[in-house]
């Protein structure tokens, strides 16, 4: 068993042996060491039957089924001429791999088979075994050419028998049974299995374009290095129809046909001018896809086409066909193009029309969504402006009350504070009322005669016992109605001294030379 515990299945086996004349041990093992790439293990058969001389000492190439017009008979009903727009899906179908060029036909087997002899037997000219070893070998290859040529006479006639199926089961058949036959016919046909090693669209388009420039010059329509699928939907952009080719190399009529018909100048400048072209090799999957639609009729070569792309489900239409001897000179090319241009000049219209339309919708529609938008963003944006001014209004309504009740709270502390103040001072005059001392007449012996100017310029006096303290004095201040200040201190003028409670207070007044009279200021430290 091959790494990787690839185990091919019998379909695959039986195909390979069709197609490679291998028995089936060999196509097993063929298949394993490539992977199940059909591709791979079909050349891996060829070389091995050419370095070990099966079938004739040299492997047979796979000759492709569109090799002679023989192949496709004309379906009847489908002469070449203007088509009716038929259209098609395009579905995939297997890809058809690019079959080798063949090194001689089927018919010079036994030609070859006498070369190989011819050179076997030269190879040992001069040698008295020479001619013997030569025949005996000759003769020992002739029940295996017998027997490779009868099978592949057998595998020709299946093969002309299924296109011969196929194009009686396309007038009697449904479409879609007839794709499915089609997808089975040309994987056998083919000799290859899904997932093959070919080069995409893109690269079959370059190489195409690459080996018809080799071949025939610089002069021809502008090909399309791409897909027939993109080409159609770059010619449905451009508002033209897509002028399609079909090259078939080992055809007798294709290599006249492009020197004298597609190269020639007159019709390269009008296809040019009126359609975009594309070309594709048959041997090669793309190509050989678009052929095996059963609208194209693709049963004779050379073979072309106008198709054009329906803009409302992106199907393919097939405007107009030709191929065969309807085509066989520039002129004949020119009058079916222009016929096709002038029937169906009115789809290209009518698509443009469509199109515009559907673009002006789109556009109008964008417009409204763009104002609907433009709507929303303003209506979002004067909403956010509004919920801005909602939040900076709360914000300064809640800052307005936060001030408020901090002044509020200011003015409670503030009167609190003034209202024990008051009630200090009250407590304080009726304690220092209490604590007076009898007022002596005035101008009696020892006393002291005071007189007290108050801060709002009232002016007080009073007659105080010769025994007297200064504290009688604060206790006399402190009891009157005027004084409303915790702290003062009591100043004289002249000279300038200044008395104070606690370190006056006890002292006399006569010890402070306050006797017989005295005149003092009421000065708070508030």
């Amino acid at each position: 068993m091959a790494d990787g515990g690839y185990v091919p299945d019998d379909l695959a086996v039986n195909r390979l042996q069709m197609v490679a004349h291998c028995d089936e041990a060999q196509a097993r093992f063929l298949l394993e060491a490539a992977r199940g790439n059909m591709n791979l293990a079909l050349q891996m058969a060829i070389e091995n039957s050419d370095a070990y001389g099966e079938h004739g000492g040299q492997a047979e190439r796979v000759i492709p089924q569109h090799a002679g017009p023989q192949l496709y008979p004309q379906i009847p009903g489908g002469q070449p001429g203007v088509g009716g727009g038929t259209t098609f899906d395009g579905g995939q179908l297997p890809p058809r791999p690019r079959a080798p060029m063949m090194s001689r036909g089927v018919a010079g087997s036994g030609d070859g088979a006498a070369a190989a002899a011819a050179t076997a037997g030269g190879t040992v000219a001069g040698t008295t075994l020479a001619a013997p070893l030569s025949l005996l070998s000759f003769i020992l290859r002739v029940p295996l050419l017998a027997l490779g040529f009868g099978f592949r006479m057998m595998r020709f006639t299946v093969i002309n028998g299924v296109h011969a199926a196929a194009i009686v089961g396309d007038r009697v058949l449904p479409a879609r049974v007839m794709r499915a036959a089609r997808s089975v016919a040309a994987a056998v046909a083919a000799g290859t299995g899904v997932g093959g090693d070919e080069l995409d669209p893109t690269g079959q388009a370059a190489n195409f374009l690459a080996a018809f420039k080799a071949a025939y010059g610089d002069r021809h329509p502008r090909w399309q290095e791409s897909g027939w699928r993109v080409a159609c939907q770059q010619a449905r952009r451009e508002f033209k129809f897509l002028f399609v080719y079909l090259h078939a190399p080992e055809h007798e009529d294709t290599d006249l046909f492009c020197r004298t018909v597609l190269t020639c100048p007159d019709v390269v400048d009008y296809v040019n001018t009126n359609f975009m072209s594309w070309g594709g090799d048959v041997t090669a999957s793309d190509a050989f896809v678009l052929s095996q639609q059963t609208q194209m009729a693709a049963t004779r070569f050379p073979y072309v086409a106008l198709l054009s792309m329906a803009p409302a489900d992106n199907r393919v239409q097939l405007v107009a066909t030709a191929s065969g001897p309807a085509i066989e000179d520039p002129q004949s090319l020119l009058t079916l193009l222009r016929g096709a241009v002038a029937n169906f000049g009115a789809l290209l219209a009518a698509q443009r029309a469509e199109i515009e339309e559907r673009e002006h919708a789109r556009r109008l529609v964008e417009e409204q969504d763009a104002e609907y938008e433009a709507s929303l963003a303003a209506d979002r944006r004067r909403e956010a402006e509004r919920a801005e001014e909602r939040r900076r209004q709360e914000e300064e309504d809640q800052r307005r009350v936060e001030e408020e009740r901090r002044a509020r709270e200011a003015a409670d502390a503030e009167a609190a504070r003034l209202a024990d103040a008051a009630a200090t001072i009250e407590r304080r005059r009726q304690a220092a009322r209490a604590a007076l001392l009898p007022e002596p007449p005035a101008g009696s012996e020892g006393s002291a005669a005071i007189r007290l100017r108050l801060p709002d310029g009232t002016n007080v006096a009073r007659c105080f016992p010769k025994r007297a303290t200064l504290q009688a004095v604060f206790d006399f201040v402190d009891s009157l109605d005027a004084t409303s200040y915790n702290r003062y201190h009591l100043a004289a003028s002249y000279p300038r001294r200044v008395f104070l409670r606690a370190a006056h207070g006890p002292a006399s007044l006569q010890e402070l030379q306050l006797v017989p009279q005295a005149a003092l200021f009421v000065q708070p430290d508030e």
